[in-house]
Formats: C-alpha cells, sequence, structure tokens
C-alpha cells in the first residue's frame, strides 16, 4: 500500500515535489555518527522531517543514480558544498570518507511528516512516514574533486565487493580519528586539559591554585559574568553533534556578554590536537589512551651495523 500511494502520486497529473533525503553512515569506517541532510528546507525554513528524522538543509546533487540492467553498475556521483570547509573538515577527520555509506531516500511532499507544514494542514498534505520509495544504497569509492567550493565523490554499489577496502579504518601512526570528547570512541569526560596546540591551562595559561582554578559554570549564559579559570559548555546545532560537549575556558577576568565562539581573546576552547602526546595529557595515571592512531608504524631511521 504505501508503494502503491507512491506511484499514484508519482503518475498523477500534478504530483507534489519529489525530494531527495540522504544519510551519511560513518559505522563502516570506525565511528557511529550518522548525518542527516537534503539540499531544501520545509516551508517553515526547518530542517525536513519524514519519519521523525530531521534532515538538515545542506547543497548536495546526486548524478547517475539508478540501475539499468545492462552492463556494468552504476558509479553515481554525488556534489555536497564546501561552505566554510566544513566537507573537508569532515574528511580529514574521517578518512576521506572513503567506505562511508550513503543512502538516498525519495519521497513526495503530500507525504512529509506534518511538522513540515503550517497548521491547519493544507487539504494536499497527507503525512505517510512509509510512503517512500525504496531506499538507493550506495558506498563512497573516492574522492574526485575537493576544492573551497564543492567536493565530489564518487559512489559503488555494496555488490562491487571487489572494490571493498582492507583494512577498513585507515592505518595513521600520528593522528586520531576520533572525535574529541564523544561518547563511545574518545570518550574523555573530565576538566578541561590544554588547547589545540597541547598548552595546559595550569601551566601555560596559568589557571590554577586559589587565584583561578578550573570551574565547571555550566552551560554558556550571555548576562553572567565569568573570570579566569571558569568554563562553560556548548552544544551544536546540528543534530548529529549535539550531544558532544564543547568546552571553552575562560581567560579574561569580568568577561560577560562575549560568546566563546570563534573568540580568542577571553575564551579559550578545551581542544585535542588528536595526538598521542594529547590524549597522554588526558589519560593519565596508568589509563589505557583512547587514541584510534598507530603509533607503531612510524617510519624508523636505518641503523647501519658495525
Amino acid at each position: 500500500m504505501p508503494l502503491q500511494k507512491t506511484l499514484v502520486e508519482g503518475l498523477s497529473s500534478s504530483p507534489s515535489a519529489l525530494i531527495d533525503l540522504y544519510s551519511l553512515d560513518l559505522t563502516n569506517i570506525g565511528t557511529s555518527t550518522v548525518y542527516y541532510f537534503c539540499n531544501m528546507s520545509n516551508n517553515n525554513c526547518k530542517p525536513i522531517t519524514f519519519n521523525s528524522v530531521q534532515y538538515v538543509p545542506f547543497p548536495i546533487l546526486g548524478e547517475s543514480f539508478g540501475y539499468d540492467g545492462k552492463g556494468a553498475i552504476q558509479r553515481p556521483k554525488l556534489t555536497v558544498s564546501n561552505i566554510n570547509g566544513f566537507t573537508s573538515q569532515l574528511l580529514l577527520e574521517n578518512q576521506q570518507l572513503n567506505g562511508a555509506v550513503i543512502t538516498r531516500t525519495r519521497v513526495y511532499a503530500r507525504f512529509l511528516d506534518a511538522v513540515n507544514f503550517p497548521s491547519p494542514l493544507p487539504v494536499w498534505v497527507t503525512p505517510d512516514p512509509t510512503a517512500a520509495y525504496a531506499s538507493d544504497t550506495w558506498v563512497i569509492n573516492r574522492k574526485v574533486t575537493e576544492n573551497n567550493q564543492v567536493v565530489v565523490f564518487e559512489l559503488v554499489s555494496p555488490l562491487e565487493l571487489n572494490n571493498v577496502k582492507l583494512p577498513r579504518r585507515q592505518i595513521i601512526a600520528n593522528v586520531c580519528m576520533w572525535k574529541y570528547r564523544q561518547s563511545g570512541t574518545c570518550s574523555y569526560s573530565s576538566t578541561p586539559v590544554a588547547d589545540s596546540a597541547n598548552r595546559t591551562f595550569t601551566a601555560y595559561y596559568g589557571l590554577r591554585g586559589p587565584f583561578a582554578p578550573l570551574i565547571d559554570k555550566g552551560p554558556y549564559d550571555a548576562g553572567t559574568t565569568y573570570y579566569r579559570g571558569n568554563y562553560v559548555t556548548i552544544y551544536s546545532s546540528i543534530p548529529t553533534l549535539s550531544t558532544i560537549p564543547i568546552i571553552y575556558v575562560c581567560i579574561t577576568d569580568g568577561t560577560v556578554g562575549i560568546n566563546p565562539v570563534d573568540n580568542t581573546t577571553n575564551w579559550v576552547a578545551d581542544s585535542c590536537p588528536k595526538t598521542v602526546a594529547g590524549c597522554a595529557l588526558r589519560f593519565t595515571g596508568g589509563q589505557a589512551l583512547r587514541t584510534s592512531a598507530y603509533p607503531g608504524v612510524t617510519r624508523s631511521p636505518w641503523i647501519a651495523r658495525a
């Protein structure tokens, strides 16, 4: 019945807009993160919601999807925006996304969740979370193009088993792939330690002892006055990142009304440089390091024997 409703809508003389919904699943490359995005927003200028899942507006274009039953399997191209270097950062932190799974779901606008529309619902809207075409699943095979505007990926079918990458996760000697403070991977959840250059808050910034101890002040509040050593928590508005705390430490007394994001005069971000040394600063006292790096594969100098 759901597929029948979708086919009937598609054959209608005036069908509603056909919307492509995408998910990017990083499970195959070492993290449980899943991103949901769409190249448009809903009637309320908010993320599109289908089957209770929010798809964040993000410029994206898919080409050559489909199966023709003849010759080689299609290798679609996926072009995504690289606004402010977001996709480049995602590539850097997740092994160029090779092996990540892309799923495309196509649904007509009339079947989207009711939250997408004003109340009362327009007469043509009939929300149905099951009324969608069968999803297409593809695997990112390689990055074709990367510049400051777009990143283009080549996708392959999961049936092309001869292209499976082994090992699944890239072996890098000195760079950790985990997201700092993410539960289940990095898992660090204690007090701030150092900035992105491994400069500690206690030694380098002098935030120690009775004069400027590190004190947790909870979520950031624009109306609160902060002092050296106070630290606050901010969460991302992106749904898939909204559970990972971002910590900022105040380094200037009397700070008020200055948002920590993108401010380096009054605030310093608690950030891991993704090195083994950075991990060792946080997991002390005999704790096992949580880094995903492989220090043992570092190239060693050749030593001549006598």
